[in-house]
Order: C-alpha cells, then structure tokens, then sequence
C-alpha cells in the first residue's frame, strides 16, 4: 500500500474556507428560508450521483460491489431519507444551550455526501482487490483482539495503550478503514489521493475540535467503525453524526444483512494485510475496537470464529454524561444552529442516547446469554485507570501472548505523555447539564449494573 496523504494543511482549509462557507449559506439562505436544506440535499446527494462520483474517485473501470447495485442504490437511498428527516421531526430539537435547536444545514449534506462516498470507493477497492486475489478470502484470519463496551468506558484508552505493541498487534489505522486499498498501481493510488486527505483532514479537525473529551490522530489506531460503514453496511455514521436510528433498526432487524457487512469487514481486514510489507504473511494479530461491536456480537464471532473480546464496563450515568458532552460538540460542528424559540428546555436529547446505550447494553447481555461460552474478558474502566499495567498483563494472558518488558516500558511512557499532554482527566461534565436523571438511568440499567457490579 502506498504510503498515507499527508493531510496537516487540510483542517485549516476546512476551518478558514469549508466552514465559514457552510456557516453563511446556513445562516442566510437556509436558517431564512430561501434555501431548503432538505430540497439541497435531494438535489446534491442521489444514488446515482453518489456512484458516478465514487467509481471516478475509485480510478476503477468496473463497478462492482460486495452486493448488488439496486441494494446499494437501496442502502444510499435510505441513509438520504434518514437526514432528509431529521428536520421533519426535529430530532436533534433543543440540542444548544437556550433552546435552540441543530438542524439539516449544507454542513450536515456535505459529510453526508463524503461519508457515502468513501464508502463506496471502499466497496469497489477491496472488491477489485478480492477478485484480483482469491487468497484473501481463502487467508486465515488469525486470532483479533477486539475491544468493546459502551461509549466513553474507557475503550480508546486501552486500544492506545495495547497499539504501543506494535510486534505483537497489528492495529487499524484511519487511513487503513477510509480507503483500504488502492489497487492498479500508482495511477489509481493518485485518484483516490484527494478523497482520502479530504476525509482525514475532516477527521483531523472533528479531533482537534474535541481534543478536551476524545481525541486521535488521523494516522494513529482507530476504531474499526469505519470499516464496518464501508459499502454502505453498518449505518453508524447516521447516529454518530447525525443523531438517527431508524437506519440502525432496520440493520439491526435483519440477521442475515449483519452477517453479509461483517464478512466484507473480515474481507478488508484481508486487503488491509494483503497491502502491508508483510502481506498475508504478516504473523501479528489484529488489534481492532468499536463500542458498536455490542449492537452484533453474533455477527463479530460468525466472522472472526477465533476472535478475544475485551469488554469494558463503567457505571451507566458517567456513561451516559459524558456520551452527552461528546455529542453536543460533534453536533454542533457538523449541523446549523437555529435561533431560540420561547420556553423550550435547553436540551432535548438526552433520552436518545439514554435509549442508544440501553439498547446497545441489552443486545450485548442477549448475545451473552445464548454464548455463554463467548471468549470474552469483562473489565471495569475503574480498574483500568487504577493500574493500567497490571490490567494489561491479564488481557495477555487472556490472548495468550508474552508482554515483554520493552513493551510495558512502552506502555508506560504513553501513559505519562498522556498526562502531560491534558489527555487524561481533563473532560468536565456534569448529568445535570443535559436533563439527565440519575434514579431513572439506574433503574434502566439495574440489571446491566447488577451483573457486571458497577
């Protein structure tokens, strides 16, 4: 694969240019009502229009998916409705401090627009790859570490940490999920350049936007999220960035849809290696995390059979809290603010991501409860702060790997740069700034809480 874009001037094209234009058309053409948002994003964002402009990017002649082409016309067309109703019925209503609400705006339809993009120059990369290379279906897998858990529970700490061990982890970096591969030489490598320095360059700035609650760096370890949204698949993307979860419904409903998503997700994991100076050759196992592996666990082990799971746990109201805070700055980035209207309450979101863990939460203690036998180790995010090495020394005996004395030096020098750097106990939040209720998040969570003693 060739080397990553370098993409350090692209957030400050998006802060000094992208930005301040979407916030102009926002303010005085849509927030105004001479421009629809709605009727913008019909006219911009179509699955055809979404094809033509990623098989360009692509550099590819053949356009071919790891599904049909009417189920990806059928994929993008739904994700389209999704944010087209996001102002029908105000799902992010009361959102900013004084009642205002965050709607569909120019910005929203532009990350909209690149995320399928990305997507779909995915699909059509490492599906060129597979046909190219049967091997990389028929390569073993290996035995993946995967990290889950709840949102804001600690999992990019512990990915971090364990990715400072880079002779036993092979680990997923953003460049690696965004565009898995770039097949047929140089001059394909060339077309796709821009589409990926875009979409880490906007990555990038989301990160530096919320460096004080959850920061990366845009070629550093990543959540495998990303991955999983790559052919229009999991619709993540649709509650991360946009709040919505009627796409996540139907992905969630439909068994055999998960599995087909996670087996292309396995097949990029295969690309991915096929790409690196090691090939499929490469000994390491994969060091993967997603909190949103809970919603599919079943699927996670279809796919990867000899898969180790560390899931981490943390007490349900700091959860909730600070997935709260998280998501207020996010949104705010991504979509208008409109003005305050009399006598609303200051937020009005609360109970969506109160419903998204709870949801999440029940999926994973379902799963559990038909796999009892599951190889999955439970950690608390408490213990985790309190000795992070110690803690580190079990999940390798879980996995059934030597952790050598050079690593943990490693380890520990990460951990005390992260201290310095303000990474490390610097998000503030209160439940109270956003309407949450402690007895009511309890008793939501009694049995989650009960089992796992938080």
């Amino acid at each position: 694969m060739s080397a990553p874009p370098v993409v350090q001037s692209v957030p400050v094209v998006a802060k000094n240019v992208l930005i301040p234009l979407a916030d102009f058309l926002d303010r005085w053409l849509v927030a105004t009502g001479v421009l629809s948002a709605v009727s913008l994003l019909r006219w911009k964002v179509t699955p055809a229009k979404l094809r033509r402009k990623a098989l360009a990017a692509s550099g590819l002649s053949n356009e071919c998916y790891h599904v049909t082409w009417e189920r990806i016309d059928e994929r993008l067309q739904a994700a389209i409705d999704a944010c087209a109703r996001m102002d029908d019925d105000k799902t992010l209503a009361g959102c900013v401090a004084g009642g205002r609400d965050l709607r569909l705006g120019t910005g929203s339809i532009l990350v909209l627009e690149r995320r399928l993009t990305r997507q779909l120059v995915a699909d059509l990369h490492v599906t060129a790859a597979r046909f190219a290379n049967p091997k990389i279906d028929e390569a073993p897998v290996g035995s993946p570490l995967v990290i889950v858990g709840p949102p804001r529970s600690g999992t990019t700490l512990l990915l971090e940490l364990l990715a400072c061990d880079g002779d036993t982890w092979r680990q997923l970096a953003a460049p690696d999920a965004t565009t898995p591969c770039a097949v047929g030489g140089p001059s394909t490598a060339r077309a796709v350049a821009g589409l990926t320095e875009g979409l880490l360059g906007g990555q990038q700035y989301m990160f530096d936007k919320t460096k004080h609650i959850h920061y990366e760096h845009w070629a550093g370890p990543t959540e495998c999220r990303t991955a999983l949204e790559n052919g229009c698949g999991a619709p993540y993307v649709l509650w991360w960035v946009f709040g919505l979860t009627d796409r996540l419904d139907a992905w969630m409903d439909d068994e055999a849809d998960r599995d087909r998503d996670y087996a292309f997700y396995k097949a990029q994991l295969g690309v991915v290696k096929a790409c690196g100076d090691k090939g499929l050759d490469d000994p390491r196992d994969w060091l993967l995390k997603d909190p949103a592996h809970l919603f599919s666990l079943g699927s996670l082990f279809k796919a990867l059979p000899d898969a180790k799971v560390v899931c981490l746990h943390r007490e349900p109201v700091a959860v909730a809290t600070s997935l709260c805070s998280l998501l207020a700055n996010v949104w705010k980035v991504v979509h208008r603010v409109d003005a305050p209207e009399s006598g609303k309450s200051p937020f009005g979101f609360e109970s969506k991501i109160v419903e998204y863990l709870g949801r999440m939460v029940d999926a994973s203690l379902d799963f559990r409860a038909t796999a009892p036998d599951a190889k999955i180790h439970d950690l608390k995010m408490t213990d985790l702060v309190a000795d992070p090495i110690a803690n580190v020394r079990e999940i390798y005996a879980f996995a059934g790997k030597d952790l050598s004395d050079a690593t943990v030096a490693k380890m520990q020098a990460y951990l005390d740069a992260n201290k310095r750097d303000g990474r490390a106990g610097h998000h503030k939040y209160d439940c109270r700034d956003f309407g949450l209720e402690k007895d009511a998040i309890n008793a939501r969570f009694a049995a989650y809480k009960a089992r796992f003693d938080l």
